[in-house]
């Protein structure tokens, strides 16, 4: 079994919730130095419990598995400080996990990953902007990879609240209040968006950065009051997404084709992958020539989009995606 699917298989049901007595100590780190179990529930891997108390090492390897799968979780930043105190290997650990993480392929899976391993350091630094920052962009990525977009509201959410954090301990990172600018753009909150930005235009040297963002706020400025945020379109997105899994294909088809009709998703983010999904509804349902319109516009933006590619050679060579 591969790492990825090993950490998918785990659930709270692989851990058991061990009590050490009071004044409980183990023998830890190279030289076996005492330590005292702190008086809340740790998990273990139940085999550790097999012949009495988990050893010192079951301890730490099950404390460290049950946080790195659920960060969230009662008693995290107790159970953090038990890893930073007693078996501080695991934290050097996790940053070297995320080392290895900044290098892979681009991938919702991976993004998440090390988030969770953030999350763990940031319970034990929780006002390190540096770390909140990472935080924040990572949530932010996330929101805006394709096969998250059904849940593009709540990364926004989760994003925004690091940065707000951020803010409280540096009040003018030009970073962040662009990120919140974009997502107050999202959002639909124009004119929050557009003091944001401002105030970043002017803190920017002259340059393609500055004039850019000069031009963003000139549009929105025009624009006025959106007649619906851009996120209900991730959203419509994630929808059509779910029903094209469910095999409800003119559901998933009808929301596309609005959102295409509308063209406010499409202009702002150029995206492949929504052209090759409303491709691959209109040829289910029967209508070839748009699902070869939508596939090839999908090519334009990415001519090495394999999934595009064949479908749309598939159409030519047997009538159909």
């Amino acid at each position: 079994m591969s790492s990825k699917e090993n950490e998918k298989s785990l659930d709270p049901n692989s851990y058991l919730l061990w009590s050490p007595e009071p004044g409980h100590n183990v023998n830890v780190g190279p030289e076996q130095a005492p330590f005292v179990l702190p008086q809340i529930p740790l998990p273990v891997h139940p085999a550790a419990l097999d012949e009495g108390d988990p050893s010192a090492d079951e301890i730490g390897q099950g404390v460290y598995d049950y946080l790195r799968q659920f960060p969230d979780c009662p008693h995290n930043v107790a159970y953090a400080e038990l890893l930073r105190d007693a078996y501080p290997h695991f934290l050097s650990d996790l940053g070297a996990q995320i080392l290895m993480l900044d290098h892979k392929e681009v991938d919702s899976y991976y993004i998440r990953r090390k988030i969770t391993y953030m999350k763990i350091l940031a319970l034990l630094d929780g006002n390190n902007p540096g770390l909140l920052q990472r935080l924040g962009i990572e949530y932010y990525n996330l929101s805006q990879m394709f096969a998250e977009f059904g849940e593009c509201r709540q990364h926004l959410i989760k994003s925004m609240a690091y940065f707000h954090r951020i803010l409280k301990l540096q009040s003018d990172n030009l970073a962040v209040l662009n990120y919140l600018a974009e997502i107050d753009y999202l959002f639909g909150d124009y004119p929050v968006a557009i003091g944001r930005w401002q105030h970043v235009i002017a803190n920017l040297e002259n340059g393609p950065a500055r004039q850019a963002l000069t031009e963003k706020v000139e549009m929105l400025t025009a624009e006025g009051t959106p007649e619906y945020p851009l996120i209900d379109d991730y959203e419509q997105i994630g929808f059509a997404m779910e029903c094209y899994g469910r095999g409800e294909i003119a559901e998933a088809a009808t929301a596309l084709d609005i959102i295409e009709e509308r063209g406010k998703f499409t202009a702002a983010f150029p995206c492949p992958e929504f052209y090759y999904l409303l491709g691959m509804c209109r040829s289910k349902n029967g209508e070839q020539g748009g699902a070869f319109e939508a596939l090839e516009k999908s090519l334009d933006l990415d001519p090495d989009y394999t999934l595009a590619l064949e479908a749309k050679n598939r159409i030519l060579e047997e009538g159909r995606a």
